[in-house]
């Protein structure tokens, strides 16, 4: 019999937990204050403790063998530059620097050796030190354009195993703790959140969004793999749990995390957080909502929502809040959404993996009531419609690197517009100029300059840049989006684990916040979309809450 005990129960996000060799305590990152500290509770009860109390952020605890301690991981304050593991008592008290990191460690069974990652030499490498950061050895070398996190030792600390990621499409590898050939767990080609061996070493027990319909945070649930690539699925249901931790008597402890979405309308004339306070609330609902765009007029707002099980695309009237189904996608392992309204109204672009078996996108076009559904281009996303309708602006890779393509909107052959790694086109409504973004280097989280082009093939130079760590989710979601009067650029930036909007002018000059939640952790995925008169920004606002859950009986 399957019980589940809730363990914390802070209001926001309790997560990474990690439970203790000897089974009586749990590590866990909570948001207080506006920083993710460290705190530590007895599985048994009683009060958590917070263990760090410094203004930085801090994540992904792991324990030491004796129970006594633990490391955790904090990000460089500068972008580009790595973070920091270090190791404090688990009764708190003053931290000591282990070494350079660029997302958390763990700790070996045998309380010798750390695992991590570091970026050296253009290459992402496993390093495996002592714990007092000597004998570094470098096990394994990769290519630095996919992300590499949670490493985690085997149990008996002959294999380490690891996630790696890029752009939803994430996978668990394994690679011998003395070096040697990485060997592939999984094959979900979705997004994974966490990973722990089972306690006989036969396989790792991980987090995947598998299954899930909608493109940014979608439901995650545990599942389990062994070494012959087939995995199984352990939870169901409406909530994720994601950073599984298992104890050797099977104890499972997890992140149970609810989400919730709705529709808001923004004014931008006054400072971020009057604009937040004077925000209109346009749906209430109990699910996933995401990525709005405005019809001509405001007078409806096309979005994606799991109502109904399956994440469609639904238009709504933006005075009665009265809404109407227009895809009818069915298929589990199809995700779509990231609709945009054409500017004429009468067609919606939107992306869908309809086509892949991971979640690569094509573009489709679908009409305001339903009908003609038809896929435009084969491969292709971020979408921007010209202002005249007749052409849609899209990016792709190709080899590695980005390109953006317009294609008219009826259908033919695309024309190719930019070849220099660019994404995110938004073009002006009189054609020309374009706006865009670009990657400063070739790994999963760069730095991205927000550049204009005139004409849109032509020289290019720089409008803002923005570190890798302040844009939301997988950094290449980032999509500057230009206002209907030319004036303003709005991008998605990271505020710790939350997200504000903010703007970009045009004429050159300091990036302008939109949006302040105000210790909130509001979470607005991918896209937002302008009004037509340029004074207010629609928005799909989330707020989450997770807490860390023990499960017993769980485990195959």
């Amino acid at each position: 019999m399957v019980q589940v005990r809730r363990r914390t129960d802070f209001a926001g996000l309790e997560e990474f937990p990690a439970i203790s060799p000897d089974s009586k305590s749990v590590a866990f990152s909570a948001d207080i204050r506006g920083s993710r500290q460290i705190w530590v509770r007895l599985l048994a009860g009683g009060a958590p403790l917070a263990i760090t109390r410094d203004p930085a952020d801090h994540q992904y605890p792991r324990w030491s063998p004796d129970s006594a301690s633990l490391i955790y991981y904090s990000a460089a304050a500068e972008s580009g530059s790595e973070g920091t593991l270090w190791e404090i008592s688990a009764l708190g008290g003053v931290p000591r620097r282990l070494l350079n990191s660029v997302s958390g460690g763990d700790v070996s069974h045998d309380g010798k050796r750390i695992a991590y990652f570091r970026f050296s030499a253009g290459q992402v490498q496993l390093h495996v030190s002592s714990r007092e950061s000597s004998g570094d050895q470098v096990i394994a070398q990769f290519p630095p354009d996919y992300k590499y996190s949670s490493p985690r030792w085997s149990p008996d600390d002959q294999r380490i195993g690891f996630q790696r990621g890029k752009i939803f499409e994430d996978d668990i590898f394994t690679v011998p703790s003395t070096g040697g050939e990485p060997r592939q767990m999984t094959q979900d080609g979705n997004q994974l959140s966490g990973l722990s061996w089972l306690p006989d070493g036969s396989g790792i027990v991980y987090s995947s969004a598998r299954g899930s319909t909608v493109l940014y945070h979608p439901t995650f649930n545990i599942w389990v793999t062994r070494h012959n690539l087939t995995s199984r699925q352990l939870t169901f249901g409406e909530v994720s749990y994601i950073g599984p931790d298992i104890h050797p008597t099977g104890k499972l402890v997890v992140g149970r995390m609810r989400m919730q979405f709705d529709l808001w309308k923004y004014p931008i004339d006054g400072t971020a957080a009057e604009n937040v306070r004077h925000g209109l609330r346009l749906t209430r609902q109990t699910g996933q909502m995401e990525t709005p765009s405005a019809a001509p007029g405001d007078r409806e707002i096309v979005y994606l929502s799991d109502s109904g099980g399956h994440g469609n695309l639904w238009v709504m009237k933006s005075d009665t809040s009265e809404a109407r189904q227009i895809t009818y996608e069915r298929d589990a392992s199809v995700a779509l959404g990231v609709p945009e309204w054409s500017p004429d109204g009468k067609q919606i672009t939107f992306v869908s993996t309809r086509n892949f078996r991971t979640w690569d996108v094509g573009l489709w076009l679908v009409n305001p009531d339903g009908s003609s559904l038809r896929n435009l281009v084969e491969r292709g996303a971020w979408s921007c419609w010209s202002r005249d309708s007749r052409w849609i602006y899209y990016a792709l890779s190709k080899q590695g690197i980005y390109h953006i393509e317009k294609v008219p909107a009826e259908g033919g052959r695309p024309v190719s517009i930019r070849t220099d790694n660019a994404i995110g086109p938004a073009i002006s409504g009189d054609g020309t100029t374009l706006y865009y973004a670009t990657p400063q280097a070739n790994v999963n989280h760069p730095d991205f300059e927000i550049r204009v082009a005139q004409p849109e093939n032509g020289p290019s130079r720089v409008l803002a840049s923005i570190p890798g760590e302040r844009i939301p989710a997988a950094a290449w979601t980032i999509h500057p989006l230009l206002s209907p009067d030319g004036k303003w650029v709005a991008v998605l930036l990271a505020e710790g684990a939350g997200t504000n909007i903010w703007a970009i002018p045009t004429s050159g000059g300091p990036l302008r916040k939109l949006t302040e939640f105000e210790g909130r952790r509001a979470l607005i995925a991918r896209r937002v979309s302008w009004s037509s008169n340029s004074r207010f920004i629609y928005a799909a606002v989330g707020d989450g809450d997770a807490d860390v859950v023990l499960i017993d009986g769980l485990m195959p």
